[in-house]
């Protein structure tokens, strides 16, 4: 298939080259010096126009929506990677009607690849298919799933998380190592995961999910009422 992954970032990369190992693949990118940086490091072409097989979005949750405008019509068959599923399919079929549409969320940073990729196949065909062979070729493994389920879950698994472990990185202190016990240890090496992020990606995760609202009110539980913790443990244990 002739591809357009529209998106340079770290997943447009990602995806990139990883279709590209049995496809022809061109990048595009608002900044056109970052895809014609990926293109040339890839071994890979940069967009010239006209139209292609498949578009694979890798964009911003907040851009998907202004990027399927731009380039509707431009392919019968479109995925994205945008990590946003109920938005971000009412933009691709808005701009591509007739299109085959799959919605997928690698729930791994392309650093950490083989994971799982969370899938919605809204209206698939044997294009959108065979790009997703190319992810399980990778050692990925496919969890379909519903737009709305997925969505859901991402409450918990991102925004209510990354809440969570960015309050306990803005609340501790640094300690000697030994200090650290089975539990603080993973949690401080989780908070430098986090902190050592892309600060975009993550302020549009909570702008997109609700949760850190609920995780600042169970730490306001927590700390209102000592006394009451046996009763928040049994509350979690039932």
């Amino acid at each position: 298939m002739n591809v357009l992954v529209v998106g340079a970032g770290a997943m447009g990369r990602w995806l990139a080259e990883r279709l590209a190992a049995t496809h022809t693949v061109a990048v595009t990118d608002t900044d056109t010096d970052r895809a014609a940086a990926v293109a040339a490091d890839l071994g890979l072409d940069t967009d010239t126009g006209g139209s292609y097989d498949l578009v694979a979005f890798a964009v911003p949750m907040s851009a998907i929506e202004p990027a399927a405008r731009e380039h509707a019509g431009r392919a019968d068959a479109v995925i994205d990677v945008t990590g946003e599923m109920r938005d971000t399919l009412a933009a691709l079929r808005d701009a591509f009607p007739d299109a085959a549409r799959v919605s997928t969320h690698p729930l791994f940073a392309p650093d950490n690849e083989p994971g799982t990729i969370a899938v919605v196949e809204d209206a698939p065909d044997d294009r959108t298919t065979a790009a997703l062979d190319v992810l399980t070729a990778a050692g990925n493994d496919i969890y379909e799933t519903t737009a709305s389920e997925h969505d859901k879950a991402m409450e918990t698994v991102q925004a209510k998380t990354h809440a969570a472990v960015l309050a306990f990185a803005l609340a501790g202190d640094e300690v000697p190592e030994p200090f650290h016990t089975p539990i603080s240890g993973p949690l401080s090496d989780l908070s430098d995961a986090v902190t050592t992020g892309d600060p975009t990606v993550y302020a549009e995760i909570q702008r997109r999910f609700d949760g850190a609202e609920a995780i600042a009110a169970a730490a306001e539980r927590v700390a209102s009422d000592p006394d009451s913790l046996a009763d928040l443990f049994s509350e979690e244990a039932e």
